[in-house]
């Protein structure tokens, strides 16, 4: 309790230190988790790997809704209520209230494409015992879909919640992108549970062998050692409650999973609390500092000397902003040129190396079919070719992946050097003019780990329909030869048309992903400028005051500078 009220008493004194609207609502925020001991518990991992499952088997319900596709789209937050509740909260700040069964019309994919109901999140009110201690299980969409903005979803939450629940599944066993997502996000939570789900799907034996490969493959990546992982099956522990099947719920696992959780509630939800805040806290800390360095600097210089700095700042901030965006500018066109000239010359290769191994097997499969009817080849002929051209693309397109990943990331570095060197170039422009102590910053690193190329695709829907009445009154040779001579045209048809779409999806997604990229390293550089400008109005304004005045502002200030360095050191 004593650390509790430490960490409040600090927040306090920081609020009174901030007048910047942002800081103050991220530090009431902080203050708010800490005095109602909230906790958020994340619900993580790759889509598909039964995370929404393993959520309903801890309430014993089918609350949630599930589905074989990638389903989940909307941050879904479980809370207690005395009675099953169910509110829509959306972008413009309403909120609606609607039937638990009609979740999936915001949450799913399906049924909300891109979020085009522009909700917010989904908030469930239910009288479950984990929720009245202030717990808060968060349902999150799977990372690494084809929804790019389901995985942008679970990446933006991470930050906000304090613990989470990472599920991998026995079979696959834990994928690179996964490894990446956790990587990614490991130094935002304060506690991560590991659970090995799906173990019903696979041999005793295959669930150990996942089990260690994928243990070993995140301790080595992550640096931790001797993590526990928690086999078990959601979709058992859930059929076993509904169906009140003990036998089912003990071949789950599901019980000891439940108590390591139940433990930690108990004996880690406070500490762990703590320390997810003073994560939060010491960014907060370093952007209140920043913001008092520079006023404590401008207090101290005459008024004709800061105006003089201040339009200096101003003209070597356009030179430093324009050569950037001459610098973006040239990148976009890179980017532009290497999707382009990749995309172009590795479909031509497809084609040429795999349009002839189509018409090959479709040749050895007439061969085995020409002696059935008309309308039955016609059939036959369709789904061939469907499954045909699914298999080469569905092959070919991760390769491409791969390799444009690979390209792409080597242009995202470039974003980020620059990036870091427009900011690094504001800082020290503003640490000269001002004699300022900033420290390097750097943040293209994780940037570039963070980012993955995804793509989406549609289905490989291939509808030709062939066969034909005047067909049907030829003789049986005939009719199938014209057949066989129509399905090779289409075929040739059909592969072309692939090439384009896949091309084209391809081309939109990774310029769109890009542009997304580097959107976000600009708004930080924006946020940084405007920090330094907001400093320099303040010192504008206050000139004019008495010496007395003058006098009392910067012993005010330096006095918050000491706050400040206090908090950090007890961060830290």
């Amino acid at each position: 309790m004593d650390k509790v009220k430490a960490c409040t008493s600090l927040l306090n004194s920081l609020k009174i230190l901030s007048s910047n609207e942002n800081l103050l609502h991220k530090l009431n925020s902080l203050e708010n988790k800490v005095k109602g001991n909230e906790l958020q518990l994340v619900v993580l991992g790759q889509f598909k790997r039964g995370k929404t499952t393993l959520i309903n088997a801890l309430i014993g319900e089918n609350l949630l809704p599930t589905s074989i596709i990638p389903l989940t789209s909307i941050i879904t937050i479980l809370k207690y209520g005395k009675t099953p509740r169910a509110f829509v909260n959306f972008l413009d700040e309403r909120i609606e209230e609607t039937q638990i069964k009609n979740l999936d019309e915001y949450v799913s994919e399906q049924k909300n494409s891109e979020n085009k109901k522009q909700v917010d999140k989904v908030v469930i009110e239910y009288p479950l015992l984990y929720l009245k201690e202030g717990i808060q299980i968060i349902d999150t969409p799977g990372v690494g879909s084809v929804y790019k903005h389901n995985t942008d979803v679970a990446y933006d939450f991470v930050p906000k919640a304090d613990a989470g629940i990472f599920v991998v599944t026995a079979d696959p066993p834990i994928s690179e992108s996964e490894l990446d997502f956790l990587v990614s996000i490991k130094d935002y939570l304060g506690k991560i549970i590991f659970v090995q789900n799906k173990i019903d799907q696979v041999g005793e034996e295959e669930v150990k062998q996942s089990l260690l490969f994928t243990k070993n493959i995140i301790e080595e990546k992550v640096g931790t050692k001797g993590l526990k992982f928690y086999p078990l099956s959601s979709k058992l522990a859930l059929e076993g409650r509904l169906n009140k099947d003990k036998n089912k719920v003990n071949d789950s696992n599901f019980q000891e999973f439940e108590k390591a959780l139940s433990d930690f509630f108990k004996k880690e939800k406070s500490q762990v609390i703590l320390k997810s805040v003073s994560v939060k806290l010491l960014s907060l800390i370093n952007e209140i500092d920043l913001l008092l360095q520079l006023q404590i600097k401008t207090s101290q210089i005459p008024a004709t000397t800061l105006q003089e700095k201040i339009t200096l700042f101003e003209k070597e901030l356009k030179a430093i902003t324009q050569k950037k965006e001459d610098v973006d500018y040239l990148m976009q066109g890179q980017t532009e040129k290497l999707v382009k000239e990749t995309l172009i010359d590795d479909i031509e290769t497809l084609k040429e190396e795999k349009q002839p191994q189509l018409l090959k097997e479709l040749d050895i499969f007439y061969e085995k079919n020409k002696s059935v009817s008309g309308k039955e080849l016609s059939k036959k002929f369709n789904i061939f070719l469907e499954q045909s051209i699914k298999k080469i693309f569905n092959e070919w397109r991760k390769k491409e992946e791969d390799k444009l990943q690979k390209s792409l990331l080597l242009i995202l570095g470039r974003f980020s050097k620059e990036a870091n060197d427009a900011i690094q170039k504001v800082m020290d422009l503003s640490a000269n003019l001002f004699d300022l102590k900033i420290d390097k910053f750097n943040i293209g690193t994780e940037l570039a780990e963070e980012f993955e190329f995804r793509f989406s695709f549609d289905e490989y829907k291939v509808d030709i329909e062939i066969f034909t009445p005047l067909v049907s009154r030829l003789p049986r040779f005939l009719s199938n030869k014209l057949l066989y001579n129509k399905i090779k045209e289409d075929a040739v048809q059909q592969f072309d048309q692939h090439c384009g779409r896949v091309r084209y999806d391809f081309h939109e997604r990774v310029i769109k992903s890009v542009q997304e990229y580097k959107n976000n390293l600009d708004e930080i550089l924006e946020e940084i400028i405007k920090n330094i400008k907001d400093a320099m109005k303040v010192g504008i304004i206050k000139k004019g005051k008495s010496v007395e005045e003058e006098r009392n502002r910067l012993e005010f200030l330096e006095n918050e500078e000491k706050i400040v360095m206090k908090a950090r050191n007890l961060i830290l």
